[in-house]
């Protein structure tokens, strides 16, 4: 096992991980621009804000059913500072929404859904390392060569 030298392990500390990510991707990010939220999360209270039906209200913030603006829903929301303009129309007046991100055996996969809030337009933003495999598939090839090379083997 190799030692982490002490100048390494300093900058290793200093590293903002918040981001980390969106560092050194092998293949372009996949994006996408849509009218409606392509993450399942919200798309049930983003069809009800623009037809002016009331949404659930946020539990930190109280309980039951309010009719409520784009602005007051999308309140508790931050933007994304690693992607924070709006491939609709350039803005960065952005909100994120969802964000789901995945490291497997040093590989990553990473999905990321914003607002934008001058166009109400989403911009969806995903990627995944070419290799990679959830722990599932990875199980699964490794069975399968398993089971492939028994047979091949002569009894």
């Amino acid at each position: 096992m190799a030692k982490i030298t002490e100048p390494e392990a300093k900058d290793e500390e200093k590293k903002d991980w918040t981001h980390a990510y969106a560092d050194d991707l092998k293949t372009e990010v996949y994006t996408e621009v849509n009218a409606d939220p392509k993450a399942s999360v919200h798309a049930t209270e983003w069809r009800k804000i623009m037809s002016g039906d009331p949404v659930e209200i946020n539990p930190s913030v109280g309980s039951g059913l309010k009719i409520m603006t784009v602005d007051e829903w999308t309140s508790r929301w931050k933007r994304n500072d690693r992607f924070p303009d709006c491939l609709a129309c350039g803005s960065t007046d952005t909100k994120e929404h969802h964000f789901m991100q995945t490291w497997c055996r040093g590989k990553k996969q990473f999905e990321s859904e914003s607002l934008c809030m001058d166009c109400h337009m989403f911009t969806w933003r995903s990627y995944s390392d070419p290799d990679f495999m959830l722990p599932e598939e990875y199980d699964k090839v490794r069975w399968e060569k398993m089971v492939k090379d028994k047979t091949a083997t002569p009894a």
